[in-house]
């Protein structure tokens, strides 16, 4: 098993939609409402002078590779990359281009090969006389997908191709965690248990934190919560942090027995003297042994200065209070 492993991320991004039938426009704003980030046009050209103003911000990079892996090596740590709290233009980055084929100023085809500098996903609407363009696009690397407008099941597949589009470029933003830390969250069934909590608590953001290898999680109004996963390594370690620091014999007992799943936030793990400690039921996690997760509401979550929620960030932007939820 590699030693760097990339860990959990998602926030609200924007959607481009690109279609010369206002109508169609207007149908798909009320299919896919999103998080108020997504950008309409009937204009190709307007479309792409938007696209490419991200090209520089979003073009394809490593970061364990060159100058990043070096200034890690300096510093030390647990996680390698940028912090995505602190960059709030994250909300506008573009995380699919949905443009439909058949358009005056450029095709759909046209329009994507133009924009192929824009690392995001890419999706054709065709009428079935335009397939065999879409075929061909899709083997020549042009698209990744392409969906029918006849087709009954559309907007089923769309969104589902949608939503994959962003979570896959959310992941690609998050930090790197080496020598083992948080190796538990890359897990594909813990990635699962975690999207399905956030759907059930209708969370639009969440963030791996290296200092406390857990996630945090806001909501649309940015209530935070924490999102923990723990293996029989991590139960041991935490079991015996609480032993050496001399913490109450009945917690180890029942953290042994897995009856809870204390969060210690903003801490990692059990410290003397903690004022505020909450208490959740541990969920096993099917298909891992010994393996178990939990979320639990917090209050303040302490964000240190610079780091910034969707909820502050529409604020900010004067938008409307209201969310997306997790698709």
């Amino acid at each position: 098993m590699s030693s760097i492993v990339r860990q959990p991320v998602y926030h609200p991004v924007s959607v481009v939609f690109v279609d010369d039938s206002p109508d169609f426009l207007y149908a798909l704003r009320g299919l896919f409402p999103g998080a108020g980030t997504d950008r309409y046009f009937a204009s190709a050209r307007e479309a792409l002078a938007f696209v490419a103003s991200h090209e520089a911000r979003q073009s394809a990079r490593n970061p364990a590779a060159g100058a990043a892996w070096s200034e890690f090596e300096k510093r030390g740590g647990n996680a390698l990359g940028e912090d995505v709290m602190t960059d709030a233009a994250r909300f506008g980055d573009i995380a699919a281009l949905v443009v439909d084929y058949e358009m005056p100023e450029m095709t759909g085809v046209d329009f994507l090969a133009a924009a192929k500098d824009v690392a995001c996903t890419r999706i054709l609407l065709t009428a079935t006389a335009d397939e065999s363009h879409a075929v061909e696009a899709f083997n020549a690397g042009l698209i990744d997908f392409y969906v029918k407008k006849s087709d009954p099941a559309m907007t089923r597949k769309l969104r589902g191709a949608i939503d994959d589009a962003k979570r896959k470029f959310c992941a690609r933003r998050g930090h790197i965690g080496v020598h083992g830390v948080g190796a538990i969250y890359a897990n594909r069934r813990i990635a699962d248990v975690l999207h399905e909590v956030a759907q059930r608590e209708r969370i639009v953001e969440y963030y791996w934190r290296p200092e406390q290898n857990a996630v945090l999680t806001f909501d649309a109004e940015g209530n935070a919560g924490v999102f923990l996963a723990w293996d029989s390594h991590d139960w041991a370690a935490q079991c015996d942090v609480v032993t050496d620091e001399g913490g109450p014999e009945a917690l180890r007992e029942e953290m042994a027995a897995r009856r809870v799943m204390p969060v210690y936030w903003p801490n990692e793990a059990y410290r003397p003297g903690m004022s505020r400690v909450e208490f959740a039921t541990p969920q096993p996690v099917p298909g891992l042994d010994d393996t178990y997760t939990s979320w639990t509401r917090i209050g303040d979550p302490g964000l240190a200065p610079g780091l910034i929620t969707f909820a502050r960030w529409r604020a900010e932007q004067g938008a409307p209070g209201e969310g997306a939820r997790l698709a």
